[in-house]
């Protein structure tokens, strides 16, 4: 109908308007304590997580240890012990994973959803902390079999190793922000400007670092359950930017409801590889020539 100055009103869209359709079962949602609300997809999730933690053979020391043999070399000396008991990681592994988990944890924190890289000048100063790790490590294994430039001692694996950690979590935390948030909630702030912000994520990890090498009795589950820990958190963060691509929902989480789903399932996954990893070593073990001290299953020397 024409109006008097010429334009043309719109009709009205004589169809009805089209329903949101209704979540499937596994989309449907049960609030839980506290108002959270869990979908039942959510809550199969975690009953297959607290399952496999249940039916793993063995006690906690025994699935420390069986986590970390399908990643870690495990030789005695090589690694740590404490209260008698050898730590589930070597030095250079557990310092990866300590230094990983306390940047990690600091990020989640003071950089939430952060999704840029460090920046350049930053950029070098992790890739040092990287390089040492590989050069010490490179020249450990030569002193294995032969000879190395220098003497690599547990304390230079330790200490090369939580380095290379925090350099690890500076570039996956960033990555997997941006894999995750959407755009309109994730940060577009560097997760590293300035030399001295490095200090705090620095000074946490040498904490962590400086209670395995005190070696009170009463630290080893804090430490090995620490340790293992960071190996599951850079675990599960892979594994759910590989579900995310897979699923093709990169890019789309805008509450923490939205990222659990693919955050589980990545926990999952990490669950299940790290099994697979410890059986395929057990069964390769009997015919691998083993003169430098690996352990053949997991516990054991």
């Amino acid at each position: 109908m024409n109006s008097s100055n010429g334009s043309v009103k719109a009709l009205p869209d004589p169809r009805p308007p089209i329903p949101n359709p209704r979540p499937g079962f596994l989309q449907q949602r049960v609030r839980m304590f506290g108002g959270f609300e869990l979908s039942f997809l959510q809550m199969g999730l975690v009953v297959a997580i607290v399952f496999y933690a249940l039916v793993m053979p063995g006690d906690l020391q025994y699935k420390m240890d069986a986590m970390g043999f399908g990643v870690c070399h495990q030789i005695a000396s090589h690694s740590y012990f404490i209260a008698g008991h050898q730590l589930p990681l070597c030095a250079r592994c557990s310092g990866i994973y300590l230094g990983a988990l306390a940047s990690v944890g600091l990020l989640t924190v003071l950089r939430r959803r952060a999704a840029r890289l460090p920046a350049s000048n930053m950029l070098i100063i992790l890739a040092v902390f990287f390089g040492a790790m590989v050069l010490d490590g490179i020249n450990s294994t030569l002193q294995t079999i032969s000879t190395g430039m220098w003497d690599s001692t547990n304390i230079i694996r330790l200490f090369t190793g939580s380095l290379a950690g925090v350099a690890v979590a500076f570039i996956f935390y960033p990555v997997f922000n941006m894999s995750l948030w959407h755009r309109d909630v994730a940060r577009k702030e560097r997760v590293l400007e300035q030399p001295f912000e490095l200090a705090g994520y620095m000074v946490l990890t040498g904490v962590l670092v400086a209670l395995l090498l005190d070696g009170g009795d009463w630290l080893y589950y804090p430490i090995s359950i620490l340790s293992v820990l960071g190996m599951l958190t850079l675990l599960t963060m892979a594994n759910t930017m590989l579900v995310l691509i897979v699923t093709r929902r990169e890019g789309t989480s805008l509450t923490f409801s939205d990222a659990l789903t693919p955050l589980l399932f990545g926990l999952l996954l990490a669950l299940a590889e790290l099994t697979l990893l410890s059986l395929g070593r057990a069964s390769l073990a009997p015919f691998m020539a083993n003169n430098i001290g690996m352990p053949l299953v997991p516990g054991l020397p």
